[in-house]
């Protein structure tokens, strides 16, 4: 028999939507050719969450298909009870800085918690309430960024208290084919890389959780709900997907491709995305010669990008360098893209490329990347393609690691087979009740007896 639709949920739901400042859903590009986790979970396996008490990780730019966001989905489903919400970096409408910390609070008398305040973990009180806790945020695909670091935390809190941890994928806007940079060295982990994993790791957030919760040995209750319509050589533009910001200056897919990229020259003299109609778009600093660096930066031949000389500012706050034109998404190699910048540069203006003086002993550059080794290197003047060259070694380790935790297109690998393209579309607006067999290595009625989720 169905739940009864409770009030409280009705005013939080309304609540969210004038918080999220949304009179109506974000717009597709196209009609979309990929359902998210939310919609897979909605149309075929919210029983799975039927009767628990929920708490949710979110934000706004984590939405379905129809551009509705996941929190307004969710406690609108009469199956699913929020009764707890978590804010992650930039909070739940995206838009707080980077750095800022996030207040919590409550919306429409659901607790609202901070993952970026006092605590970036959930706290032992934060979960006391809670059956499972659910994860869906928008991830941009680059390691130096803080949402996978709060999966990880929220596993590990998951898996002290033994509550069902559920994720639900999204497309990565990188692609999942392309690897790149340097592993993450465990001495220099911090909440923008907890793991090690390569600056470009080319996995869902789905992905990460596996991989997560196996390798790293944290033992969470896992469990992945797929995306349907996906495939690892999409761009972002090609799921019909709205993209919504989920930081203040990710404000498309093409500035979560750029921003993989020159995000890694953090912590340095570089001024990044001066004078760009897109974020993160260029790279100035004062007295260089863009055509000189411009030259220098094509003739490297790197794969999917192109430099074009660009100056910014006037007077004292003049500047000038490159701007990056990504020719082709699918070999556009970020990291290798940023060590050729900063190589050129200290070849070409050496004066104008400087690394910001370390904090509690460790360089920001130094965590952005995941080790001292790069910053070390171009100090002794080591080549960007000796560089790039060192980590190939283990980006082919860690992609024979990875192989074991893809959902995608590798049927066999998932956590829940994701159901056919159809099945979900027909489901989005009217969520159906279905038989649920037990002839998948995982099975979902393993999870809905409550047995840890794993390979």
């Amino acid at each position: 028999m169905p739940t009864p639709f409770r009030p409280g949920i009705r005013h939080c739901a309304i609540v969210l939507l004038a918080v999220f400042a949304a009179a109506s859903p974000a717009a597709p590009s196209a009609a979309p050719r990929v359902a998210p986790g939310v919609d897979v979970l909605l149309a075929s396996y919210g029983n799975l969450l039927a009767g628990k008490r929920v708490g949710l990780i979110t934000h706004r730019a984590a939405v379905g298909a129809d551009g509705w966001p996941t929190a307004m989905l969710l406690a609108l489903d009469p199956r699913i009870r929020v009764v707890s919400l978590f804010a992650p970096e930039h909070g739940l409408t995206g838009t707080v800085p980077a750095g800022v910390p996030v207040p919590g609070g409550t919306l429409g008398g659901v607790p609202v918690y901070s993952l970026y305040g006092t605590s970036r973990r959930p706290t032992p009180e934060m979960l006391a309430d809670l059956d499972a806790l659910v994860f869906d945020l928008q991830d941009v695909g680059a390691r130096a960024y803080t949402y996978i670091s709060s999966l990880a935390l929220a596993m590990q809190a998951a898996a002290d208290r033994g509550l069902l941890f559920v994720v639900l994928d999204r497309p990565n806007p990188l692609g999942g084919e392309q690897m790149d940079g340097p592993l993450l060295d465990p001495r220099f982990a911090s909440f923008i890389g907890v793991y090690p994993i390569p600056a470009v790791h080319g996995m869902t957030v789905g992905e990460l959780a596996r991989l997560f919760n196996d390798e790293f040995r944290i033992g969470a209750r896992l469990l992945v709900v797929p995306m349907a319509g996906w495939r690892p050589g999409m761009r972002w533009e090609d799921t019909g997907l709205a993209w919504v910001r989920p930081s203040p200056m990710i404000t498309s897919p093409a500035a979560a491709r750029l921003h993989a990229a020159t995000g890694m020259l953090e912590g340095t003299s570089l001024l990044v995305g001066a004078g760009a109609a897109v974020p993160f778009e260029t790279v100035t600093a004062p007295g260089v010669n863009p055509e000189r660096l411009a030259g220098r930066l094509n003739a490297s031949g790197l794969p999917g990008v192109r430099f074009v000389p660009h100056r910014a500012g006037s007077g004292r706050r003049r500047s000038a360098g490159v701007r990056l034109v990504v020719t082709d998404p699918r070999r556009f190699l970020p990291a290798t893209t940023a060590v050729y910048i900063l190589a050129a540069i200290r070849d070409t203006h050496p004066a104008a490329l400087r690394f910001d003086r370390p904090t509690s002993g460790r360089y920001r550059f130094d965590l952005v990347w995941g080790t001292d080794v790069v910053r070390t290197g171009l100090l002794r003047g080591r080549s960007a393609a000796s560089l790039a060259a060192a980590w190939q070694e283990d980006l082919r380790r860690f992609a024979h690691v990875r192989g074991r935790y893809l959902l995608y297109p590798r049927a066999a690998a998932a956590a829940l087979s994701p159901p056919p393209q159809a099945e979900v579309a027909a489901g989005m607006s009217a969520a159906r009740r279905q038989d649920h067999r037990c002839t998948h290595r995982v099975a979902v009625c393993a999870a809905q007896a409550g047995a840890a989720v794993g390979p």
